[in-house]
C-alpha cells in the first residue's frame, strides 16, 4: 500500500470499492480522473472528478506526488490505461488490498492489485500483475493467477489451479483444484468447472460445459 495520495482512474462502482479500501488503509485518495467531460467537476461522496487523463495539471502529478489505480471496468481499456500510465509516467499502479483480506506468504504480490474485502489468498499462492480478487474469494494452496484475470465475488480457485492472463472468473464460480483456465477464458457466474477449459472460451455451467 502507498503513503503517497493516490489518484483513480474510472468513475464507476469498481473505483467506488477502491476508493472506499484506500480510505480504510488511511491512504488519501486526492480525486477520480474519467475521460467522461460530464463527470468533471462532479464530487463522489467526498472526493472530487478533477478532470480527464488529458488533464497535464493532474497526468503530471502521477508518479511524483501521487500513485495511481486504474479502475476502469472494461478490461482492454484498463490494460491499455495501464501501459500508458507505465511508459508515460515511469510508475506502476499501486495494490488496493481491504485491510480485513487474509494474505499468506504468497510467491508474488505484484503490481496493481486489487484484493475484496473477506478475501483469503492461501500459502504458495502466485498473484500476476493486475489482478482483480472480487471479496470474499478464496485462492488455494499453490493456485497461480496471472497478469489481468478478474475473479468475482465469492469466487473459490482450488488447489494448484492455474488461470492464464486475462481469463475471467464470474461471480461465486469454483474453480476445482489442478483445473486450468486458458487464456482470455470466460467463466460465467455460478460455474462449477471440474476439466481444463481451453484458450478464449466461454463456459457455463455446473458442471461448467464450454458454449
Amino acid at each position: 500500500m502507498t503513503s503517497l495520495p493516490v489518484i483513480i482512474i474510472g468513475v464507476n462502482p469498481f473505483a467506488l470499492e477502491v476508493a472506499h479500501i484506500f480510505q480504510k488503509n488511511e491512504v488519501v485518495v486526492y480525486g477520480f480522473l474519467d475521460d467522461d467531460l460530464k463527470k468533471k467537476d462532479t464530487m463522489i461522496g467526498e472526493i472530487p472528478v478533477l478532470g480527464t487523463t488529458e488533464d497535464d495539471a493532474y497526468w503530471g502529478l502521477i508518479g511524483k506526488s501521487c500513485s495511481v489505480f486504474v479502475a476502469l471496468e472494461n478490461p482492454t481499456e484498463r490494460k491499455k490505461m495501464i501501459e500508458l500510465i507505465e511508459e508515460d509516467r515511469g510508475t506502476k499502479p499501486v495494490h488496493a488490498i481491504h485491510p480485513n483480506a487474509q494474505i499468506a506468504d504468497v510467491k508474488s504480490l505484484a503490481y496493481g492489485l486489487f484484493i475484496g474485502a473477506s478475501s483469503i489468498i492461501s500459502p504458495e499462492a502466485k498473484l500476476g500483475d493486475h489482478v482483480i480478487i472480487g471479496a470474499g474469494s478464496i485462492v488455494e494452496t499453490g493456485a497461480s493467477v496471472e497478469s489481468f484475470v478478474q475473479i468475482g465475488a465469492g469466487s473459490v480457485i482450488g488447489k494448484e489451479a492455474q488461470i492464464e492472463k486475462n481469463a475471467f472468473v464470474g461471480i461465486h464460480s469454483t474453480i476445482v483444484g489442478s483445473v486450468k483456465i486458458g487464456k482470455g477464458a470466460t467463466i460465467g457466474a455460478g460455474s462449477v468447472v471440474i476439466e481444463n477449459i481451453p484458450a478464449n472460451k466461454r463456459a457455463f455451467g455446473n458442471p461448467a460445459k464450454i458454449l
